[in-house]
């Protein structure tokens, strides 16, 4: 699948990049992003060897989780709404599979509600990964989204919308 990226308007340091992916790609991702917090951990924490399954078990409920969010499924799309404030500065990255929704990015600074208490003290980069199964298709072209205040309000047409659109 080619990458289709979209960038929408800032807020307080943050910006948005859509990105559809395939569910491999999506895997990849938040493969990455858990080898990368098991490296910081050791790092920080001192792990010892033989571990690697509970590290990585560890890194993966500190940055993985299901998106906290509302939505309206209308006729045509689901409109979702989630606040921005649990992530930091930069980059957030909306995946989007027809039946999939996955937003990373790094974690607030200060946010001590996002890193459980078991995780020690570490650096202040850590990646966020918020996954969301979707009740139905969506036409992963067509999404788009914006900030409203601190909210990231993501519009996901159906993909049934998109095929009827085609055929007028």
């Amino acid at each position: 699948m080619s990458d289709r990226y979209f960038h929408a308007k800032s807020w307080s340091g943050r910006h948005l990049e859509i990105r559809q992916v395939t569910p491999e790609e999506r895997a990849t991702i938040i493969r990455d992003a858990v080898a990368k917090e098991v490296a910081q951990n050791r790092e920080s924490c001192g792990y010892e060897s033989g571990h690697e399954l509970k590290d990585w078990r560890q890194a993966e409920s500190e940055i993985l989780h299901p998106l906290n969010c509302g939505f309206l499924v209308s006729d045509h799309s689901i409109e979702l709404s989630m606040d921005a404030a649990g992530f930091g500065e930069g980059e957030i990255e909306i995946c989007v599979e027809p039946r999939h929704l996955t937003i990373c990015g790094m974690q607030c600074a200060g946010a001590p509600e996002e890193v459980p208490e078991s995780a020690g003290s570490k650096s202040a980069s850590h990646s966020i990964i918020r996954t969301l199964e979707l009740p139905l298709e969506i036409a992963p072209s067509q999404v788009s989204a914006r900030f409203k205040g601190r909210m990231i309000e993501i519009g996901l047409p159906k993909a049934y919308a998109e095929q009827k659109a085609a055929a007028s």
